[in-house]
């Protein structure tokens, strides 16, 4: 096998997950595709990686506190202010 397309597992991690977020270039998507094809267990490495992305793009959109949730009340912030003045 030439030695361009010799792809370790070491290597292929690392474009994995590069190619979850940017185009790779044609060549690296190549020894890439052609190492996935033959080690399972990067293809599982993958595939982990997909579950996880998926779920925290999940949690992160429809679980985060819109800004009102997130807002302190009033009564929180004379509390805070109170103890702010205290501790002066």
């Amino acid at each position: 096998m030439s030695r361009m397309l010799r792809v370790t597992c070491e290597d292929t991690t690392p474009l994995i997950s590069e190619l979850m977020d940017h185009n790779l270039p044609l060549g690296k998507r190549l020894r890439l595709r052609i190492h996935l094809g033959m080690c399972g267990v990067c293809k599982i490495y993958e595939k982990q990686l997909e579950v996880i992305r998926a779920l925290s793009q999940k949690l992160g959109g429809d679980d985060a506190p819109t800004q009102k949730d997130a807002a302190l009340s009033d009564q929180a912030k004379i509390k805070i202010k109170e103890t702010l003045k205290q501790s002066n």
